[in-house]
């Protein structure tokens, strides 16, 4: 049992990290415009999701390693400098490792943490694109125009993505998955 459940998390997580980064570049093209207020910009955090997960409920390192490379690949599919968001999967990985010990393993403990690394990832980049000379929009408008609709749009999507989630970490061996 323990030689199956290790090898269905070997090649699951970068499926399931492959897939969503490649969905996470189509997502908000095809996201209704209507939903959007003028200038309003939709950033999809699926994949961020994935490795939240992986690092909250299973203690295997790998998902370390797996943030990095995926966030490599995220880099040279969706943005132009490669290594940003690499580094920003690799340092929330790490953070949410560090920090599981101290949160029960629940629904809500999870939803928070991927809502604060979305923060930390959108933030972050904000700041290096702005310090680059890349982005000129200010603080506030990068709150109103980005931060907030994506938010919402990666909260609606965990709570849609929550039961596909729960029956793939039960696949892979994690039984306690409690919603409250």
């Amino acid at each position: 049992m323990r030689i199956n459940r290790w090898q269905r998390l070997k090649w699951t997580i970068p499926v399931i990290l492959f897939l969503t980064t490649i969905i996470d570049a189509a997502l908000p093209a095809i996201f209704p415009a209507a939903f959007l207020g003028n200038g309003q910009v939709i950033v999809s955090h699926i994949t961020l999701y994935y490795i939240v997960t992986f690092a909250f409920y299973f203690r295997e390192s790998n998902i370390l390693v797996y943030s990095f490379i995926f966030g490599l690949f995220y880099d040279s599919y969706n943005t132009t400098v490669l290594g940003v968001y690499a580094t920003l999967y690799f340092i929330i990985a790490y953070l949410i490792i560090k920090v599981k010990k101290y949160f029960p393993k629940k629904m809500p403990v999870h939803a928070m943490l991927f809502f604060v690394g979305i923060v930390i990832l959108d933030a972050l980049v904000y700041v290096f694109y702005n310090e680059l000379g890349t982005s000129m929009i200010s603080m506030t408008g990068f709150l109103v125009s980005r931060l907030s609709p994506t938010l919402i749009f990666n909260i609606v999507m965990a709570i849609i993505l929550y039961f596909p989630t729960r029956s793939l970490l039960n696949w892979l061996g994690y039984e306690d998955y409690i919603i409250f």
